[in-house]
């Protein structure tokens, strides 16, 4: 190793590699994602030298050198011994370390994977032994989800370049755990010539985003037209007229077709913090708006008045000291008149009576956001504070907020009982605030906001409902607030992620305090590392720009990247930095990845091998995600959810079109 690469040697130190493989190590000072200090790379490449060989494993290991050395983030997690990082978790893929005020990261060549992968591509880091890998070596899906190695055996050429990485340091960084020089690296090394090559991508952003208009014309005609009879729900609940897109619809059940009431889940409304019929609806009255206003082919007077129907189901949710369900099902003969309201049931075992404060605290988030953008309708105000106040009353003195409370008796559940959902109430309270000018909520949102600086971001302790009680739940190696053995890290969800640099932006509006907006920068940065800013040639869909889920499941183009997308932008708006800008864009096009219409020739000819019956009448059905699940045999799914995907997707670019 020359006199310039010496500072690798604080960092690791290269394992002797097997005969008949040679390691080039090139390096050089760059100033890449060098705001503070000095930031240091060089290249790696490993090159087969000997005969040709079939093997089923090649690669390099290296020892971390400092003992001091803490691993603070890797894409993917793999607690069991035969597992790895896989490539098709490879979006931003990076596995970052910090020691003292010095952080470290290897990051494969995404240019080189992508000119060829003849095999795929796997990397990892293991705590107890301390070895850092990356290798060449094939593995399969298992459960839900991790990546297991498999002993397939390939064949290598003499001279043949197996693959190229980077080994990076910046030197300087301040704070313990921050990972934007990391997606900033990300930025100026892969993903900027991408996301800003494109001639689409124009200085006109209303432009660029006007050209998306196409599939809110699909989503509103199929939900309220085509598939009208089964999507939109409407019905009288004591008295009042109220409406709504009903959860979840299956491709069977396309009008016509004989399966109807085949539903795959129970027919109900949700106004949860996935599923949220007011979110949507507050995006359909601003397309309604919009196409009465120019004349556009959608029946605007009809867009506008469901939208009235989806705010009245909203508020008839009953009260109960504040606290209130978000779900109202049909009966067992799918009538809506004898339903019944309860709470989301992606949840603990044996919750069946507890709220969940995260589901309310979103919910009036979006009352409030229709107070100020679309109708001073005092009822919605006087909801959110009625929840609110009671909200308070549940803050910890440490700040943080519960994540379940018994309905009966108003106990806290001891799951997620400090967690980072309190971000959430932080942007409800931060965000009243700003509306009524009483300090009491702005005092509760930045004393939690503490909590969460102070517990939450150093260690990356990023769970919510979603890590542990979705598709993708807990088992013994994946517990709540266990730290994966192999690595030291927690699982993370990157919808905490969200709700806190959403907090933090609040905060900043709220009080112009700079090192609010600091932190959410802070907080973006490992946000960032879970989108795609590539075109993987092994990915049988579009991705740049989509996102990930968290680092114990590996969808991509999920539908949470629609509500990222405002963030970014927000933080573009804010920072004036075209890296904000790009990403934003960017997610919301990926937003609309996964609809089956003429647009998207790939993604529709999927569908139809799946479903061949779809056509015309279907065109604006999406999947919320891709790869979704151990069984990835069926690219595409057989549902779609309106309030977390095509609705949804169409609420946000409203957002970015319309809003003020």
């Amino acid at each position: 190793m020359n006199e310039k690469l010496e500072w690798l040697r604080s960092w690791v130190q290269i394992k002797n590699l097997p005969d008949g493989y040679e390691l080039i190590i090139n390096g050089e000072e760059t100033e890449i994602a060098a705001e503070e200090g000095r930031t240091k790379a060089a290249s790696l490449e490993l090159i087969r030298k000997g005969a040709a060989i079939t093997t089923d494993r090649a690669g390099v290991e290296m020892m971390l050198a400092d003992p001091q050395m803490e691993c603070i983030w890797k894409p993917h997690l793999a607690p069991e011994e035969d597992l790895v990082i896989g490539d098709m978790v490879f979006r931003s893929p990076a596995i970052v370390f910090v020691c003292g005020s010095r952080m470290f990261a290897l990051i494969p060549d995404l240019d080189e994977i992508e000119r060829e992968r003849r095999v795929p591509h796997r990397m990892d880091y293991v705590e107890p032994d301390r070895t850092l890998y990356y290798e060449l070596g094939y593995y399969v899906k298992i459960e839900h989800v991790y990546h297991r190695k498999i002993q397939e055996r390939f064949r290598l050429e003499h001279g043949q370049r197996l693959f190229r990485f980077y080994l990076v340091e910046w030197d300087g960084v301040n704070g313990k755990r921050n990972l934007a020089p990391v997606a900033d690296f990300m930025w100026e090394k892969f993903a900027k010539r991408r996301m800003l090559a494109e001639s689409s991508i124009v200085s006109d952003d209303k432009a660029l985003l006007s050209g998306m208009e196409k599939y809110a014309e699909y989503t509103y005609d199929w939900a309220f037209n085509r598939w009208g009879s089964i999507v939109w729900q409407q019905f009288r609940l004591k008295d009042e007229e109220v409406g709504g897109c009903v959860f979840i619809v299956r491709a069977a059940q396309t009008p016509g077709g004989g399966l109807e009431n085949h539903w795959r889940e129970r027919k109900s409304l949700w106004n949860q913090a996935w599923f949220c019929s007011l979110r949507s609806a507050y995006g359909y009255r601003l397309w309604g708006e919009h196409w009465r206003s120019c004349g556009g082919r959608l029946p605007s007077c009809d867009l506008v008045a469901k939208a009235a129907l989806a705010k009245a189901f909203a508020l008839s949710a009953p009260q109960r000291d504040g606290l209130f369900p978000n779900v109202y099902s049909a009966d067992s003969s799918y009538r809506w008149e004898n339903g019944e309201w309860g709470f989301s049931n992606r949840r603990p075992p044996g919750h069946e009576h507890y709220a969940h404060l995260l589901d309310m605290s979103w919910t009036c988030y979006w009352m409030l956001k229709w107070y100020e953008d679309l109708e001073r309708d005092e009822r919605l105000l006087g909801y959110t504070i009625n929840y609110v106040e009671r909200l308070l009353r549940l803050q910890a003195p440490d700040g943080s907020f519960p994540a379940w409370v018994h309905i009966d008796s108003g106990e806290p559940s001891p799951y997620l009982l400090n967690s980072p959902e309190t971000s959430m109430h932080v942007l409800l309270l931060a965000r009243l605030y700003r509306i009524t000018g009483n300090k009491m909520y702005l005092d509760s949102a930045e004393i939690a906001m503490a909590f969460v600086k102070r517990e939450i971001m150093p260690c990356g302790r990023w769970e919510d409902f979603e890590t542990y009680w979705s598709c993708s739940a807990a088992w013994e190696g994946k517990q709540p607030g266990v730290k994966d053995k192999r690595s030291g890290l927690y699982n993370q969800c990157t919808f905490s992620i969200y709700w806190t640099a959403e907090a933090l932006k609040e905060l900043y509006w709220a009080t112009e305090h700079r090192p609010y907006l600091e932190d959410g920068e802070a907080v973006l940065g490992e946000l960032s590392l879970y989108q795609a800013v590539w075109e993987p040639p092994y990915m049988t869909v579009p991705t740049l720009g989509g996102f990930g889920v968290m680092n114990s499941d590996d969808e991509w183009n999920d539908a949470r990247q629609s509500l990222f997308a405002l963030t970014y932008y927000d933080y573009y708006k804010i920072t004036g930095k075209e890296q904000y800008r790009a990403r934003g864009l960017w997610a919301m096009r990926a937003s609309f990845y996964m609809m089956y219409c003429p647009e998207n020739a790939v993604v529709k000819k999927l569908y139809e091998n799946r479903f061949p019956y779809f056509g015309a009448k279907e065109y604006g059905f999406s999947m919320e995600n891709v790869h979704h699940g151990p069984d990835s045999e069926h690219i595409v799914g057989e549902f779609t959810i309106f309030d977390w995907g095509n609705g949804a997707a169409c609420a946000s670019l409203a957002e970015l079109l319309f809003r003020k």
